[in-house]
């Protein structure tokens, strides 16, 4: 009779020898595991995470939860409390990781930004080509408008920053960034397809910045079809009047 053993591992996609891995070792009878009295079952230990780990990953479910409640309720609707409980913390976990809601604000806003605008990395980065690029850009500048919790958190933080001097110079700060990192890409483009630029590329950069956020509030507060096309077209026009058409030039 030949005897069979069978090696189970979790979480990983290869194997080594025994001595070496780090793994619990579990032996059961045929009745407990539905397998033949000589099978051995090796289970992977879980890692712990280290401190560091544990606080980016503390950091990274109180910003998700702050990110739902800000959106749900608003900024002053939603309390330390209800965001740390949202969490699945304690009130003490949130202050160990931010000094106040307007701080946790503005790693939500960073977080969703990231989301947003690695949209458009990934588009610099994929299309080589400038004719090819300026047509993706468009075409994510034209739909910033979707994603409704970024308009919504923006517009609430910009809110905040009009009754609160503290919250105006860190918004302030990071349009700053934005505007700049757009600049860079707007100066980067007609650099590379010879084309003359109708103004500085911060210009070019601050106006569409400036135009997208203004039509995707609109567009936030009609909510219809027609007024979303509208505004699509908004952009569109602007867009080519800033940073016109290859063969058009």
């Amino acid at each position: 009779m030949i005897l069979w053993k069978v090696l189970i591992v979790i979480g990983i996609f290869f194997v080594e020898p025994c001595d070496r891995c780090d793994r619990s070792l579990t032996v059961g009878s045929s009745e407990d595991a539905g397998m033949d009295s000589d099978t051995i079952v090796y289970v992977k230990a879980k890692r712990r995470l280290t401190r560091r780990e544990s606080q980016e990953e503390t950091r990274g479910r109180l910003i998700e939860a702050a990110a739902r409640l800000f959106v749900r309720r608003g900024f002053e609707g939603a309390s330390v409390e209800e965001i740390a409980e949202e969490a699945g913390y304690s009130r003490g976990a949130f202050y160990s990781n931010f000094k106040s809601k307007d701080e946790l604000f503005l790693a939500v806003l960073r977080a969703k930004r990231g989301e947003v605008d690695g949209a458009l990395g990934e588009i610099v980065s994929r299309e080589k080509e400038p004719a090819g690029r300026l047509a993706a850009v468009l075409d994510w500048y034209v739909h910033q408008d979707l994603n409704k919790d970024w308009v919504i958190l923006e517009a609430e933080f910009t809110l905040r920053a009009y009754r609160n001097r503290a919250a105006r110079a860190r918004i302030g700060e990071f349009n700053k960034q934005r505007v700049a990192e757009y600049s860079a890409l707007a100066a980067r483009h007609f650099a590379e397809s010879g084309t003359k630029a109708p103004a500085r590329p911060e210009t070019i950069a601050m106006s569409l910045f400036a135009v997208a956020k203004g039509l995707a509030e609109l567009a936030l507060l009609d909510g219809s079809e027609g007024g979303r096309k509208l505004y699509a077209e908004c952009r569109d026009l602007v867009f080519h009047a800033l940073i016109p058409n290859l063969e058009d030039t």
